[in-house]
Order: C-alpha cells, then sequence, then structure tokens
C-alpha cells in the first residue's frame, strides 16, 4: 500500500542566509522521502537567489510550525515536523540540491525521478536555507512518511 503522502506549503516571504524557510524534522519512528521542492519568486524586480536543500543537524526550539496537508484526505495527521523558526538554527550539512530562484517570478523546483527521492532517516532533517539573495519565495513540498 502506498505510504502517506503530505504537501508542506510556506507562503511567500524572505529569503534569511542565516536561518531556513522550511525545516523537515522527520519523527522518530518514520523515515521521509522528499519528492518535490518548488520555489517561486514572488517579487516585481529581478533578483538572483540561491537556495540549498541540505542535511541538517541541531537546531534549538524549532517552532512556526507548518501543518503537513494529507493529500489523501483519508490519511492521518503526519508525525513529523515543519518548522519555519529556531531559537538557535541548524547546522547545514551535504547540500543535496541547490535552487536558482529569481525575485520576479522565477521558479525552480526538485523533482525526484523514481528511487532518487531526497532520502531523510528517522529524526534526520533537511533544510531549505538560502545562501545568497533575500527575496520573497513561496514554497511547496511534497514529503512521504514511510510507516516502520
Amino acid at each position: 500500500a502506498p505510504m502517506p503522502l503530505y504537501m508542506v506549503t510556506r507562503t511567500s516571504s524572505a529569503l534569511n542566509t542565516s536561518n531556513d524557510s522550511i525545516t523537515l524534522v522527520a519523527s522518530g519512528t518514520k523515515p521521509l522521502r522528499v519528492y518535490l521542492v518548488d520555489g517561486k519568486g514572488m517579487g516585481t524586480t529581478s533578483a538572483a537567489n540561491e537556495v540549498a536543500v541540505a542535511r541538517s543537524t541541531g537546531g534549538t526550539t524549532g517552532g512556526g510550525g507548518i501543518k503537513p496537508a494529507p493529500i489523501n484526505s483519508g490519511s492521518g495527521a503526519a508525525s513529523f515536523n515543519a518548522y519555519t523558526t529556531w531559537s538557535a538554527q541548524p547546522t547545514l550539512g551535504a547540500v543535496v540540491w541547490r535552487a536558482g530562484i529569481n525575485a520576479n517570478g522565477g521558479i525552480d523546483k526538485f523533482v525526484a525521478i523514481p528511487g532518487a527521492e531526497i532520502q531523510v532517516p528517522v529524526s534526520g532533517q533537511i533544510s531549505i536555507r538560502s545562501i545568497s539573495g533575500t527575496s520573497n519565495v513561496t514554497w511547496n513540498v511534497l514529503v512521504e512518511e514511510v510507516d516502520g
């Protein structure tokens, strides 16, 4: 049976090179697979932004939680967390994908080919954070929560 899929969305907000836009934190019992990371520039003038999707560790007191929306209305609530704030930010590790998103309506997305989803282990994290640029971006992240 297919595992439950969830969409994590964040409305237009400014990128910050010191703070994650979204951090996905897997529960202590279920790993995650990330199928889609979609960023859309929401500005009206051109500006370049480079955003990393990276493995991360640590971070204290995650907040600004986004409730993952089940794709199938029959799915239960997600057990993973999606944060937009931290009292101390996670430390970035290996970058698994880099997005180039122009502020003026630019769109860049990671779309996994079958078998090449971004794997997040139990209790693991993925951070989405600007490497350069502070434009406003809207996010959609499609996440599968794997049972067991």
